[in-house]
């Protein structure tokens, strides 16, 4: 059909997932495409102490809650 209604990216800076789902046959992969390499640029730049800080308001959520889900326990936030 040449759309996916599930987009899906993961930042390899912290770990962090990004999901989009539609019901209207919109390509949502190439939104998380681009979400991941705004994010990735900005990630590389920031210490594990300021990636922890960014990630605060995710880390209690779970991919039903939050498009955005955060697991502190990756390497990035301990570098």
């Amino acid at each position: 059909m040449g759309y996916d209604s599930i987009g899906y990216g993961v930042c390899e800076y912290c770990g962090a997932e990004f999901r989009l789902f539609t019901i209207f046959k919109r390509d949502m992969q190439g939104l998380a495409r681009g979400w991941k390499r705004r994010h990735e640029r900005a990630r590389a730049k920031r210490s594990a102490a300021q990636r922890l800080v960014w990630a605060r308001p995710y880390v209690a959520k779970d991919r039903f809650d939050s498009s955005i889900v955060v697991d502190t326990s990756h390497v990035g936030f301990s570098k």
